[in-house]
């Protein structure tokens, strides 16, 4: 049995790293709210987007066809968004298990999040280091997207898929692999194009605003990723708040017993001291 001292220091050990936890899912927590915000100002932009995005689809063609034909799946790239730091739960694990079962086979990938690239140890598609956080997600996607979209128009990849955390609510975020490139767009019968007027003309449109719409996708993806990850990671410290909470209570019982059986033994010490001395 562990000696009063080693169970005390014990108590205190815990009762330290639950106030960190705390600490960190406060941290979390306001990061969280902060970007639900964020991502409730962004989806009417990017479903308004989407919309004209359609429409143009429908009057393009020689321009885009290039961002819209399906091609074969040869030389495929994975763009995998993983978080740069732990203590998030199963939001890493869960992610790389669901691409380790995905039977498509990539032939490059490209990481955001330090955890990633140490899990899978490829190559990365570009030769640096990246992540973000939800002060600049749409500067990393703004450097980030031209070059995908370029290897993309030059057909030095085929199709673009990215793997990422997908927000569901707080407690729940779905690990998904969607395909950006080509273009998969919903066909809307609804939606009609004969009272549209495009200047100076459709094809130069089609030019300007579909990198835009690839930058607009990317940077949705990215928003989607880090709010998962406040999510999870919240939920991972409440988690060990409690377990802290569990562990500081059963130690507490146990110092006290211990605590009890150390004074009956003194108790009958003295007793056993006293009848000798009879």
């Amino acid at each position: 049995m562990p000696s009063l001292k080693e169970i005390r220091n014990k108590i205190s050990s815990v009762k330290s790293t639950k106030r960190i936890m705390q600490a960190m899912k406060m941290i979390a927590t306001v990061k969280y709210a902060k970007t639900q915000v964020m991502i409730s100002s962004f989806r009417p932009y990017f479903d308004a987007y989407s919309k004209i995005i359609k429409t143009v689809s429908k009057m393009s063609t020689k321009n885009g066809e290039k961002y819209l034909k399906p091609r074969e799946s040869k030389n495929d790239l994975l763009i995998l968004i993983s978080s740069d730091r732990g203590l998030c739960g199963s939001y890493n694990s869960n992610l790389f298990r669901n691409i380790e079962r995905d039977e498509k086979e990539f032939g490059a990938k490209l990481f955001i999040g330090k955890k990633g690239k140490d899990y899978f140890k490829d190559d990365n598609f570009i030769d640096r280091d990246i992540s973000f956080t939800e002060k600049d997600f749409l500067e990393v996607s703004k450097e980030i997207s031209p070059i995908i979209l370029e290897k993309f128009l030059n057909q030095e990849v085929d199709n673009v898929y990215i793997g990422y955390n997908k927000f569901i609510s707080a407690i729940s975020q779905d690990p998904s692999i969607v395909r950006v490139l080509p273009f998969d767009l919903e066909d809307d019968d609804n939606d009609s194009v004969s009272d549209v007027l495009i200047e100076p003309d459709v094809e130069s449109f089609v030019d300007i605003i579909f990198p835009q719409f690839f930058n607009l996708i990317f940077s949705s993806i990215l928003l989607d990723a880090i709010t998962s990850e406040h999510a999870a990671r919240t939920a991972a410290m409440d988690n060990a708040t409690r377990n802290a909470d569990d562990i500081i209570k059963e130690t507490t019982k146990l110092f006290n017993k211990t605590r009890q059986a150390s004074i009956t033994k003194e108790l009958m010490d003295i007793v056993n001291g006293a009848e000798a001395v009879k």
